[in-house]
């Protein structure tokens, strides 16, 4: 990887001209204003760079959406805080984007942070700064971010972008023991945790000899910590994005599965960059005017979808810090700000629909969604009866993007998680890969031959057995089990393994009865799900 020349063209808008010189496939509308761009571009990403002439964000957006759809070839360089974040930058600049922001977060108790794109490019900037020059992460190095809803969380990810770093997700559960494997398994150079989970950090650090730095989001000290905020006070505002190749390593997500302990799914600049642009439309309906709201964790990757989803299309993101799950402050949140979409796994659904909803407005809200677990249909009628919107589920995994789902102004039909979301080809087949007919039951599958949809995985790290193990004939096998109807909606049946799925957490059995096994007066330990009217399932000992 190399850095960014102000003299160089933009990394998109280059790769557009370099597909249109080989393919003449370039669509005629936009060929004309890329050359413009192209001649007289000297470079956007750095703060005195000079802003290329713009094109309209529709076109924009549409021409990273056939990307999306797999109906346009995939840059050979990409890099989402460059070509996207730094473009909005811009647009919004020239006036092509309503005065919202691009980032709006609340607390609950009064306080707010609201970042327009140019502040989000600044704040981000001194972010990665600090990543660069204060933790020396170099492309392709790892780093954790093990924070709740705060603003930290997305200026450190965008910084992770920016510096070419390889962002590592977790939830604020983690244990000792979690954070030792995962510290260990991914050689992570350097954590950003909160105050909370610091203590475990220091418990297993001097087990983890690769793990250099550690970055503390707090107003207090912590010995053998950096305080990042004082850091970012001090850090400039000047950088220059790092150059990266669509297929170069963005983040790494751990999965839990049956055996054995979680998998490293690794994710590119492009299949998690440009891969959501076309949901983002389609499902989620987002435009330069919504205001999206997803109460996901961060350590999940649904946090990331919406980062993913909502900035290509110039979307502001919402966050309340909602350190528990509250459904009355989410209902009373949803009625005291503009909030145009909401997204809430089916646990938080249930939960909301147990309330008197006709006591609450809901003036912006116009677009509902749900994942991560079965919804149960009846969740479905009673929101749609109270609130007068639907509920669009959709269904994906951590090494995939959205597979399926419920778009806008598509036909729902209840308890099912909608059609194939392009580009992918998805099939139910039998445990040998072979298509089954209309009605039939068996693997929910990806076509991944001959060619594999760049919005993929690109493995499981260090593991080519569980890799080559997730493929049957010329599909990836998703490990769900599901029908497809004559008109093409899928139907989830199950799992066809043991992991639990308790409030959208996917718990590998083997992990509960390892930590059990630990205590010693348990002999031996045995862990299966059982029903749960609100998550959905729990673990049974």
């Amino acid at each position: 990887m190399t850095l960014w020349c102000h003299s160089a063209s933009p990394g998109l808008l280059a790769s557009r001209l370099h597909l249109h010189t080989r393919g003449n496939n370039m669509m005629p509308w936009l060929r004309g204003r890329v050359l413009k761009v192209l001649r007289s571009a000297r470079g956007f990403c750095g703060p005195h760079g000079q802003p290329p002439p713009l094109l309209d964000p529709q076109d924009i957006v549409a021409t990273w959406e056939a990307i999306s759809l797999g109906r346009q070839p995939v840059p050979e360089y990409f890099n989402f805080a460059h070509d996207v974040l730094d473009m909005w930058s811009q647009l919004e600049k020239a006036g092509h984007r309503p005065p919202i922001p691009a980032f709006w977060w609340v607390s609950g108790a009064g306080a707010e942070v609201k970042w327009n794109f140019e502040q989000l490019g600044q704040q981000s900037r001194r972010a990665a700064n600090v990543l660069r020059d204060t933790c020396s992460l170099q492309p392709g190095d790892r780093m954790m971010l093990v924070l709740p809803r705060l603003p930290e969380w997305w200026l450190v990810s965008v910084a992770c972008i920016r510096t070419g770093a390889v962002m590592i997700p977790g939830v604020s559960q983690l244990t000792e023991k979690d954070l030792k494997y995962r510290l260990q398994a991914s050689r992570a150079k350097s954590i950003i945790t909160s105050d909370s989970l610091a203590p475990r950090v220091d418990a297993i650090s001097a087990d983890c000899p690769s793990l250099q730095t550690k970055l503390l989001v707090s107003d207090s000290s912590r010995p053998g910590w950096m305080n990042f905020r004082e850091l970012l006070r001090e850090a400039s505002t000047e950088h220059n994005c790092v150059r990266t190749k669509s297929q170069d390593p963005l983040a790494i997500y751990f999965t839990s599965g049956t055996t054995g302990a979680p998998k490293m799914v690794e994710h590119s600049q492009a299949s998690y960059g440009l891969g959501f642009v076309a949901s983002g439309r389609r499902w989620v309906d987002l435009t330069k005017s919504d205001i999206f709201w997803n109460t996901s964790d961060t350590g999940w990757v649904k946090a990331a979808w919406t980062l993913f989803s909502a900035w290509p299309n110039g979307s502001c993101i919402f966050v309340h810090e909602l350190p528990r799950v509250d459904a009355k402050v989410i209902l009373n949140t949803l009625s005291s700000f503009p909030i145009t979409t909401l997204c809430c796994v089916p646990t938080i659904f249930r939960l909301l629909v147990q309330e008197d909803l006709t006591r609450y407005q809901f003036q912006s809200l116009r677009h509902c969604l749900t994942g991560g677990e079965a919804l149960n249909p009846d969740v479905r009628e009673k929101w749609k009866s109270q609130v007068g919107l639907e509920l669009h589920e959709g269904y994906g995994q951590s090494e995939t993007v959205v597979i399926c789902a419920n778009s806008k102004g598509m036909k729902i039909k209840s308890g099912s998680m909608g059609k194939a979301s392009p580009p992918y080809d998805v099939q139910i087949v039998d445990d040998e890969g072979n298509i089954l007919s209309p009605g039939e039951e068996g693997n929910v599958a990806v076509r991944v031959r001959p060619v594999q949809p760049f919005c993929f995985f690109s493995c499981y790290l260090d593991n080519p057995e569980k890799t080559e193990a997730s493929e049957r004939g010329d599909f990836y096998i998703t490990g769900d089990r599901a029908h497809k109807d004559k008109d093409g909606y899928f139907w989830f049946m199950g799992r066809n393994d043991d992991v639990i799925n308790s409030s959208s957490y996917r718990i590998g059995p083997v992990e509960v009865e390892s930590a059990l096994a630990e205590h010693p007066a348990v002999l031996e330990a045995a862990v299966v799900s059982s029903p749960d009217p609100i998550r959905g399932e729990r673990q049974t000992v």
